[in-house]
Formats: C-alpha cells, sequence, structure tokens
C-alpha cells in the first residue's frame, strides 16, 4: 500500500458522484444505503468483528475519515480499522419498542463522516436462533452495487474463503489523481457519434426544455419537516417471480422494463386513487457505469437515466412497456447517463460549501428532482451462469434473505429498492413518515406489487 509523505496509509480522492452525495447529505438530505441479510442460526460476534475489520483492511474506503485542505475534500485512510464499527442487539435492549422499532431507529442515527467510517453494521438478535445482520453505508463512500462487494468480503472472511476475487486487495483510487468517472466519460466519444453534441443536447433537454412542469409528486397527506426515514418490505415468491420472468422473456423484454413501467403505473393509480391527476411522471432509474479497473473498487460508479412519461403513453400497458424498452436502449445506446457526469463534474470544482448552496436551490425549486426513484441490483451473488446465489451462509448460519434500501430526498418522500436473492424477488420502500404514514406507505408498496404481478405485457 502507498503512503503519503507523513507516513499514513494515504487518501482517497472523492469523485465527481462522491461530491455531489456529500453535498446532499450535509443539507439533511440523509444518502444512506442499508442492506439487510436475514439468518438463521448462531453468528459469533466477535469473529463477526474480525471479518468486518478484514473486508475494511481489502477495501480501505470503508475505514477513511473525511478531511479538508485548501479547500478540498478527501478521503483519509485509517491505520487501525478500530472496533466501533459492529454493534450487537440482544433482545432485552428493544423490549420496549420491538426490533422493528430499534432497527427503525438504527438506521436513521446520523453520520458524521469527519469522526467515523462510513459504514456501521448491527447484529440484531431476534432470539436464541433468528437474527438480522444490517449494513449501513454512506452513498458517498459507494453505490448499491459495490456495498454488496463489501458484505460479500465480509461473508467471505468470517468462513475463511478465499477471495473469488483477487483484484478486491488494495484500491487503485490511494493518492490517485484525477476523477476516474470523467476520464470514463470522456472514453465514451470513440464509441458514439457526434458523442459531446448528444451529451450537452441531453442536459440542455433536462435543465431547460424539460423543466417546465417539473415532474408529478406521488401524492401524500402530510407535511413535516422530519428527515427520517421508514421502511416497509414485500417478497413476491420464487412462483410468481418466475412467472413474471417468463412474460419479459415472451414479450422480448428485461424485468427492469417491466419494473420500471410498472412503477409509472403506480404512481398515476395511486395519485388517482386520492383525486390528483398524473401529469409527466419521470423516475429517477440507476445505471451502473464501471470504469474498465474499478469493477471491484468500493466507490459510487453509476449515474442515472430520467425517463418522463405522458398520461398518453401509460393509457395503454403494453405500448409503455415498448416505450420504456425503447427509451433505454437509446439511452443507453447513446451513452445519456454520461451527461450526468459531466454535470457533476461541473458541480464538484466549486468548494463544498457552495455545492451545498446548490443542493438547497435543487430541493427548494423541486423542478429537477423526479417523482420517485427506482433501483434495482439484479441477482445478489449469483453463481457463474446460474440465477442460484453463490452466498448462502456465514458460518453455521443460513441467510435466509437480502434485502436493501435506497435514499430518499424531499420533493420524492419515497424511493423504492429491488434485488433478487434465492429466486425470490425483493422489494423495499423506503419513505418520510413526515410525508406519508406507515400504512399508506405499505399500501403504495402493496399497489406496486400488484402491478408488477398482473403487468400485462401484449401476445
Amino acid at each position: 500500500m502507498r503512503r503519503n509523505k507523513k507516513g499514513s496509509p494515504g487518501s482517497i480522492p472523492l469523485n465527481c458522484a462522491d461530491k455531489c452525495l456529500l453535498a446532499l447529505d450535509s443539507i439533511g438530505e440523509r444518502m444512506y444505503i442499508h442492506v439487510i441479510l436475514e439468518l438463521q442460526g448462531q453468528v459469533d460476534s466477535v469473529r463477526l468483528k474480525e471479518a468486518i475489520s478484514s473486508a475494511q483492511r481489502a477495501y480501505p474506503v470503508m475505514r477513511t475519515l473525511l478531511r479538508s485542505s485548501s479547500f478540498r475534500t478527501f478521503r483519509e485512510i485509517q491505520e487501525d480499522p478500530g472496533e466501533a464499527v459492529l454493534s450487537v442487539a440482544e433482545p432485552t435492549q428493544f423490549h420496549h419498542t420491538g426490533p422493528e422499532g430499534f432497527l427503525t431507529s438504527w438506521m436513521n442515527r446520523p453520520f458524521n463522516l469527519w469522526k467515523e467510517f462510513p459504514v456501521r453494521v448491527l447484529l440484531l438478535k431476534r432470539n436464541e436462533r433468528e437474527s438480522s445482520l444490517i449494513f449501513t453505508f454512506h452513498h458517498s463512500a459507494a453505490d448499491g452495487l459495490r456495498a454488496l462487494l463489501f458484505i460479500r468480503k465480509v461473508i467471505e472472511s468470517y468462513n475463511n474463503e478465499r477471495s473469488k476475487n483477487l483484484q478486491s486487495e488494495g484500491d487503485i483510487r490511494i493518492n490517485r489523481k484525477g476523477d476516474e468517472l470523467l476520464e470514463f466519460a470522456h472514453s465514451q466519444r470513440s464509441r458514439v457519434e457526434h458523442y459531446y453534441r448528444k451529451m450537452l443536447s441531453s442536459l440542455f433537454h433536462r435543465f431547460v426544455i424539460a423543466a417546465i412542469p417539473f415532474p408529478t409528486r406521488v401524492f401524500h397527506d402530510r407535511s413535516g419537516k422530519s428527515k427520517e426515514l421508514g421502511f416497509c418490505f414485500s417478497v413476491i415468491g420464487p412462483t410468481e417471480f418466475k412467472e413474471i420472468q417468463s412474460k419479459a422473456r415472451a414479450a422480448g423484454v428485461e424485468l427492469n422494463h417491466i419494473f420500471l413501467a410498472a412503477c409509472y403505473r403506480t404512481v398515476e393509480k395511486w395519485n388517482s386513487m386520492h383525486g390528483k391527476a398524473s401529469k409527466r411522471i419521470r423516475i429517477m432509474a440507476p445505471v451502473n457505469i464501471s470504469p474498465k479497473g474499478f469493477r471491484y473498487v468500493v466507490s459510487n460508479q453509476a449515474s442515472w437515466f430520467s425517463l418522463p412519461t405522458t398520461p398518453d403513453d401509460r393509457a395503454d400497458p403494453v405500448k409503455l412497456l415498448r416505450k420504456v424498452r425503447s427509451d433505454t436502449i437509446n439511452a443507453t445506446r447513446n451513452r445519456i447517463a454520461f451527461s450526468l457526469v459531466y454535470f457533476f463534474y461541473f458541480c464538484s470544482r466549486f468548494p463544498l460549501f457552495v455545492m451545498k448552496w446548490m443542493c438547497h436551490f435543487l430541493m427548494i425549486t423541486r423542478t429537477y428532482v423526479d417523482s420517485i426513484v427506482f433501483t434495482n441490483v439484479g441477482f445478489i451473488w449469483p453463481k457463474s451462469g446460474s440465477e442460484e446465489p453463490a452466498v448462502r451462509k456465514i458460518g453455521d448460519a443460513k441467510i435466509l434473505n437480502v434485502t436493501g434500501s435506497a435514499p430518499v430526498v424531499t420533493p420524492m418522500g419515497l424511493s423504492i429498492a429491488s434485488g433478487t436473492y434465492n429466486k425470490n424477488l425483493n422489494l423495499s420502500l423506503s419513505y418520510r413518515p413526515a410525508m406519508f404514514s406507515p400504512e399508506k406507505a405499505q399500501k403504495f408498496l402493496d399497489l406496486y406489487v400488484e402491478e408488477i404481478k398482473s403487468y400485462q405485457v401484449g401476445a
């Protein structure tokens, strides 16, 4: 591992996405990613702590603290991972709140990245045989896919397994110059005709042409100011999920196309149920843009599409699905997600306090914030060429399920995340209790699940 002049293990620069997420978090829009593993069997907390420390050594970004010098913010690697990352909760500790209340409170605990690492872990023991293992990541340090890399490393270390990925040791960004996302965006110009013109056109369309009217908001009947989050979950079992996969194959579309189309229709149905018309609905869908050589680096390597639909687009579910497929393919072919990398980089050239005011502007105007977030991490830890999960145990404890959740910004009020583990499609809804009651949040998620199950794909 390279060291800086002072003899410390080194520093890791923030890329443009890291800085923008950090700026959002600094104005109270908590940028946290949660991953919950439901376990059956005993887990040794001492052994788990050692496994987490091992993963932090393999992915040093997870043992960094924020530092600032000459208006530049960076992550300073700490020599010792310490012992503060893992917390263990016994049933006696949540006697009054119940396990879910304790869990929600823990997941909402603020990060101070200047004093603590961008990951924390909770082993919540529900009883002698059942527990939940919760990993919380600050989004400015990792996206959802790379968070799963870290967790898999923890499990491999706990199981004394040799890593399947020999590139996971170290971090090629240590003391590195330049922004890997910007460099990767530049590398796409040879693959797309009139590349820079398309990047400018995309940004002009998003921030000027498509700015008015702003996207439809999901109906809510509360107007509190709290930034706390609530969570609800749903599972589509193997039989029903297999039927959805069969429908997607028969229609020549991907699962993501059905998930996105169903999300548009769910927002419209929900608003209609509450007497609100939906004009333009725009969904923020994260896209993996991992640069070459960075596949096994824990960081943010994602941008997103923001694809709008009108009431006419959503009137026929079959036509909507075709539009979603066509728009997604077109955006992918023309590398539209990279246009936002250029925007992120422009914003990141300003000091953090200036970026905070930019974020305030985005939240207050609401114009550029989409209707809802939908993110799908796909199959979690699959074997090569198979949908069977390669990771099924941590020690003697069986991993029954894996569920993740995405951040939420105020104008949206909620976000949806999905992932597939052990042939189950797991969906989670993160929401602002200041805007949605727990009952209404669950009803929205139930409506979405039913829309996915019953979605008409055509002949």
